[in-house]
């Protein structure tokens, strides 16, 4: 994973790239959440 943002000139190119990290951050925190539920669920 990269450590910091790479700036091409342009803030729009960095808030987008902010934008993406911040939503894989939220997509992954929910995909273990719903593994976490599945995984009680056999305990």
């Amino acid at each position: 994973m990269r450590k910091s943002a790479v700036h091409h000139g342009n803030t729009t190119g960095l808030i987008t790239m902010e934008a993406e990290r911040v939503n894989l951050i939220g997509n992954t925190l929910s995909d273990l959440a719903a593994r976490t539920r599945e995984l009680r669920g056999y305990l």
